[in-house]
């Protein structure tokens, strides 16, 4: 037995190490590094935003824009603030919403302004703004397709009945992008937006609605929308008479939409499965030779460069990724900040100008102003001469951004996600791993035989005499091995809600709670090795030591993984409803 427990030990460390993936700085890459200092980086960013709101018109629209642009920047004014610890842009924020709401109602037009209500409550947590956010929610939630329209069809808001499925997989969680009943498209862009919102009012409220709905989006786009590429795909018709009709290009705006829900969805789960896509999802966008220039400059005049930066920020500052990626996104960002600063803008000038490649521009334009400030924002959020390394899940202070105490980990209530594509990184890994377990079997067989022939040349023993052997185990553990576990110690609760803003880092009774935990981790341990019915000690002299171990296992030792028994069930989901 011994042998394997020792083959186990070994081998599980070949096989975590084998799906890590090294990403080196391509050596054409160019000025990676940010020198200017943070308080710099934020005196550039709040007068590229002041700019952008001088320009704004009395009914907070721009003049050269569509409507979802000054959503766009509303959401770039509050995640400014949140960054600083200010609330400079709070109250001119409300007077904007009510403004935006007043033209469109319930912000049925753009998922924009939801998510920038989301991002406000973030930055101030006002309930104001939450209730913003559940408004636009619950206008993109009726033309979210659920799992019961998915199956008879209909929808109220069109008009056109439902493909039963396409690729053989139901429609659930595609979210329509234009309120037109007879438009039947579902646009990524759209699951993406409403991903992106369900995710961080899961976060802000703890509703297991908003956290169901995610999932939800997550898998439409993984089924539906998500190529062999890894990268995101337009659109798909939802019209049975058009039969899965689907736009297959490909796009950076697309994939970085994805990617900012997936990362806050990641990091409130802590599902394995989840983080494997986004990682894998994420390493594609940032190594496409078609959207980022050798010098590693995001190419062209859309809009993409605005949407991948926000995620790219959104994985950073939650740092759901291994310390090697985190690395390269840093270096990643550096170079867009570089190019934003150095290249779209003239000396002076707080006008910034699209392609980031060049050469700056002296006209304003909303639409380029509120793209540069993604990278102008994103810049603020890297640290300054600090390691990645995993970032505290308390509530702490980073370059002087406030995070909330991050959710413990958790399962959902949905199945786990699957990860549709693998990677090269993962193949390679794969190889390893098989060559490991293949060198770790050999070892095993060898030691099985050469114990083997130990005990047939070893002398006789007298077995009235010898002592029993018992599992190895911590002395600690072993005395308390007949105790009857208290299972309620041991229940994993539901993440609390966020801490406000401003909260220590070191909350009182830290030591009581390290005390409690580690008492609970001996509660688990002593679940794990406490059979149902103990061995009854006058016939255990009989018993041999194969055969004791053999009961042991039989009685499944690790019966104590939570399975979600002793929880209490999610919040009732009414489809449509609102919040």
């Amino acid at each position: 037995m011994r042998p394997f427990i020792l083959a186990w030990m070994l081998l599980v460390p070949l096989l975590r190490s084998g799906g890590a993936q090294d990403l080196p700085t391509p050596t054409s890459w160019k000025n990676p590094n940010i020198t200017s200092s943070r308080d710099d980086r934020i005196s550039i960013a709040s007068a590229a935003i002041d700019e952008a709101v001088s320009m704004l018109q009395p009914d907070g629209q721009f003049k050269d824009s569509t409507f979802d642009i000054p959503g766009r920047l509303y959401a770039q004014m509050a995640e400014f603030d949140r960054l600083t610890n200010q609330t400079t842009y709070k109250q001119t924020l409300k007077q904007y919403f009510v403004l935006a709401e007043s033209i469109s109602p319930e912000f049925s037009t753009t998922y924009n302004y939801g998510y920038a209500a989301a991002r406000a409550y973030a930055a101030y947590r006002d309930p104001d703004f939450i209730a913003l956010a559940v408004t636009s929610w619950t206008t993109a939630r009726q033309c979210t397709i659920s799992k019961e329209q998915a199956v008879s069809g209909i929808i109220h808001c069109k008009k056109s009945k439902i493909a039963p499925s396409c690729q053989g997989t139901l429609l659930t969680g595609g979210t329509y992008f234009s309120t037109d009943p007879t438009d039947a498209y579902l646009f990524s862009m759209a699951s993406g937006f409403f991903l992106a919102v369900s995710a961080l009012l899961a976060e802000a409220t703890s509703n297991q609605t908003y956290l169901d709905a995610a999932i939800e989006s997550v898998e439409f786009i993984q089924s539906h929308l998500l190529n062999p590429s890894n990268t995101v795909m337009a659109f798909l018709s939802s019209n049975i008479s058009q039969h899965c009709t689907t736009d297959i290009t490909a796009s950076l705006d697309n994939t970085g939409t994805f990617v900012e829900g997936l990362a806050t969805l990641a990091d409130i789960t802590r599902n394995t499965s989840t983080e494997a896509l986004l990682h894998s999802i994420m390493t594609t966008a940032i190594t496409n030779p078609s959207w980022q220039e050798l010098d590693g400059i995001v190419r062209g005049t859309t809009d993409g460069g605005h949407y991948i930066l926000r995620a790219l920020g959104a994985f950073y500052e939650r740092n759901t990724t291994s310390s090697s990626l985190r690395e390269y996104i840093k270096e990643y960002i550096g170079i867009q900040y570089n190019a934003v600063v150095q290249k779209a803008t003239l000396d002076g000038s707080n006008i910034y100008g699209l392609p980031w490649t060049g050469p700056p521009r002296t006209v304003f334009s909303s639409s380029n102003q509120t793209l540069a400030l993604s990278a102008l924002l994103s810049g603020i959020q890297l640290l300054d001469n600090q390691s990645s390394s995993k970032i505290s899940d308390g509530p702490t202070s980073l370059n002087g951004i406030t995070t909330s105490s991050r959710p413990p980990a958790r399962a959902t209530t949905s199945s786990p996600l699957t990860q549709k594509h693998n990677p090269m990184g993962a193949i390679v890994g794969g190889v390893l791993g098989g060559l490991a377990v293949l060198g770790v079997a050999t070892a095993c067989v060898l030691l099985y035989h050469r114990q083997h022939r130990q005990r047939n040349h070893a002398p006789p023993v007298n077995e009235s005499s010898s002592q029993i052997l018992t599992p190895f185990m911590a002395t600690r553990i072993q005395a308390d091995i007949s105790r009857e576990p208290d299972f309620n110690q041991g229940k994993i609760a539901r993440y609390p809600a966020f801490a406000s803003r401003g909260e220590s880092s070191t909350p009182p009774g830290a030591d009581a709670d390290a005390r409690r935990a580690d008492g609970q981790v001996l509660t688990v341990l002593n679940a794990a090795l406490s059979p149902q019915n103990p061995i009854d000690n006058q016939r255990r002299e009989e018993l041999p030591t194969d055969e004791l171990l053999r009961m042991l296992i039989q009685r499944r030792l690790l019966r104590n993984r939570w399975d979600g028994e002793h929880e209490g069930p999610p919040p009732e989901y009414r489809e449509g409803s609102t919040m």
